[in-house]
């Protein structure tokens, strides 16, 4: 009887050092884009046909939880020319990594 008893308290101990050990990221359930620009040119992203940010040429950027779904995503250059268009579908919690390496 002691046995199970103690056994009953290792595995509440494990279980509440395990969920303490989660962080927010395992817990995400938001869908994020991240843009990797890797071309020469400055770069305006749009989501959904909404201006969401402006990516400069060597950097990167993100907009957080898009949502879970279909998505379009496009990138302009500074002349207002389309450079990408991509149609995406994400899972909740997924995110997209898009990189561009062109303009």
């Amino acid at each position: 009887m002691r046995f199970f008893r103690d056994f009953a308290r290792a595995l509440a101990l494990t279980a509440v050092v395990v969920l303490a050990a989660c962080n927010e990221e395992v817990l995400d359930t938001e869908s994020d884009l991240v843009v990797l620009n890797e071309s020469p040119c400055d770069l305006t992203i749009y989501v959904d046909g909404r201006e969401a940010f402006l990516v400069q040429a060597g950097s990167d950027m993100s907009l957080d939880d898009i949502g879970a779904g279909r998505h379009v995503v496009e990138a302009l250059d500074v002349r207002g020319n389309l450079v990408s268009r991509r149609a995406i579908e994400l899972a909740s919690g997924e995110d997209y990594y898009c990189t561009l390496d062109n303009c």
